[in-house]
């Protein structure tokens, strides 16, 4: 007997490795094998294919209202590459991400790999065991993603959970800026004026827009400041100013900025450029449409957004004539500060799921993305299909690419390249897609870093990208639920005069403080110091 109950020991212990990865008996087959391939060849080049056997994952993301495509041409190359292909648990129809994801969670099926558009889910997930810590997978078989973390620590920090683990490999990007202003030079030459170089310079400006007729049709028509952005769309405005309806930091100390000086003088000037016609009046319901709509009938004169609003200035040449939409520099605010809040930052990757049988080739394909091969995939997509090297070897997109009906984005996105998934983005392909506008825009930008907010929390789409304890998160996210709609709705009523600022503000404030703006306030300092502190 106790022969037995030794060898039946000894036969659990053996197993016991292959039990904590899963077993290599699944549609994810091929585990041992690839366990046993390394990663790397002799010669220090990427080991392909992955694995000896075509093996099939599930997978979760829906990136744009796309959910993922197995069709997709860059899949299906880095599936002849690498023998790995997935399968999407979305429906090709189904374009809602959060009600997929949630309906995912709740069926208790989770997919071999899972994206999400939530940083603080994803971790969720894995703190809750849903996703697996991938730190001593990346050291054993990930030396392109082990090396980029070694090499950009806000890349590592932003992988990292408060808990110390990774649960999803990021999309790093190579540029920093993301949005630019933009103006109608045009309408400046037509009516004398300079590009404005401070927010008093750019009142007296958009005033003229509005009053001395720069689109010539007689009717007092322009828009001066548009924007298309949805949700965040005041934020663009209030940035003039340097506030917004967000929390912020200065000197190290987290401030909510509805309640600070800075707010009161940019909601007082934006209540004064609505009244005078100078904001698009349909501000709160204009919608994503916006751009197209106001430049498309010679109506818009500035707006803050990506480089693809140069592309106007292809696209309309031919209707309206000398149009022309330029980059200028972040106007000076009302204390003399050039500042560019918007940037670029790592964003949400991808992870392995707790039920993957064979996470070991998973991550290894999660490090192809980060060779030179992959990366080129991932961002110009299939050579002698969308780019091809120049005679200083460098990679072009073909004419008909960069002319094409689809943006350059627009068609790689069409082909899987450019997805929401742990990667590096090439700053190379987008600078090659744009035009003279484009190049100008980014040139401009990225040679002013002190525009930048440093030692900061990327600020991202109008708010600080923190990383929250799971002791404050829940208890800040309900505290903010009140308190969000609550500001969002006064200041639309002050914009639109519904509400009096002046009478309301003081009421405003005690309110914040009722619902718990300064609990919210000292979740956010935590959130801040581990930032910091996680840098080091």
């Amino acid at each position: 007997m106790k022969k037995t109950l030794l060898v039946a020991l000894l036969c659990l212990l053996v197993l016991m490795p292959v039990m904590a990865m899963g077993g290599s008996e699944s549609k994810s087959s091929g585990a041992a094998v690839a366990e046993a391939t390394p990663t790397l060849n002799a010669d220090g080049t990427f080991h392909l294919p992955i694995v000896d056997k075509p093996t099939t994952f599930t997978i979760f993301l829906n990136f744009n209202n796309m959910p993922f495509d197995p069709n997709w041409r860059v899949w299906q190359e880095l599936t002849k590459l690498t023998n790995i292909s997935f399968s999407s648990v979305i429906s090709q129809s189904n374009s809602n991400e959060s009600e997929a994801f949630n309906l995912m969670l709740s069926s208790g099926n989770l997919a071999d790999v899972i994206g999400y558009v939530s940083t603080s889910d994803l971790e969720k997930l894995g703190r809750d065991g849903g996703l697996i810590a991938l730190n001593d997978l990346i050291d054993q078989y990930a030396p392109n993603i082990k090396k980029m973390m070694d090499e950009d620590p806000k890349f590592k920090q932003y992988a990292t959970s408060t808990d110390g683990n990774i649960y999803f490999i990021p999309k790093n990007q190579q540029l920093k800026a993301a949005e630019y202003w933009w103006i109608r030079k045009d309408w400046l030459d037509k009516l004398g004026l300079e590009i404005p170089t401070t927010v008093d310079e750019l009142y007296t400006v958009l005033t003229a827009f509005r009053n001395e007729d720069p689109n010539g049709n007689g009717i007092k028509d322009e828009i001066p400041v548009f924007d298309r952005a949805g949700w965040k769309m005041p934020d663009e405005y209030l940035y003039l100013w340097d506030t917004s309806l967000e929390f912020y930091v200065r000197d190290g100390v987290v401030e909510y900025e509805p309640m600070e000086e800075n707010f009161k003088v940019g909601v007082k000037n934006m209540i004064k450029w609505y009244k005078e016609g100078l904001i698009d009046p349909e501000i709160f319901t204009r919608g994503p449409k916006g751009r197209d709509t106001l430049l498309a009938a010679n109506l818009g004169g500035m707006t803050h957004d990506w480089v693809s609003a140069s592309d106007y200035n292809g696209k309309l040449n031919s209707e309206i004539p000398d149009f022309e939409f330029v980059v200028m520099a972040p106007p000076a605010d009302q204390n003399g500060v050039v500042k560019e809040r918007t940037e670029r930052f790592p964003g949400v990757g991808w992870g392995i799921s707790s039920t993957c049988k064979d996470p070991v080739s998973v991550i290894k394909f999660f490090d192809f993305l980060f060779t030179e091969e992959g990366s080129a995939l991932m961002n110009w997509g299939i050579e002698g299909e969308s780019y091809y090297i120049d005679e200083n070897g460098d990679k072009q997109f073909y004419d008909e690419i960069l002319s094409g009906d689809q943006t350059v984005t627009g068609y790689l996105r069409s082909i899987g390249a450019i997805y929401r998934v742990g990667m590096n983005q090439d700053g190379g392909y987008e600078i090659a897609s744009m035009n003279e506008y484009g190049k100008a825009a980014s040139d401009l930008y990225e040679s002013h870093p002190e525009w930048y907010l440093e030692d900061v929390p990327p600020y991202a789409d109008g708010k600080l990208d923190m990383k929250y304890f799971p002791e404050d998160e829940t208890r800040y996210q309900r505290i903010m639920s009140s308190i969000t709609p609550y500001v969002e709705e006064k200041f639309q009523s002050w914009i639109l005069g519904t509400s009096d600022f002046e009478a309301d503000y003081d009421k405003f404030i005690q309110e914040l403080k009722n619902r718990g703006i300064e609990e919210a306030i000292e979740i956010n300092q935590r959130a801040f110091d581990y930032y910091i502190e996680s840098g080091k």
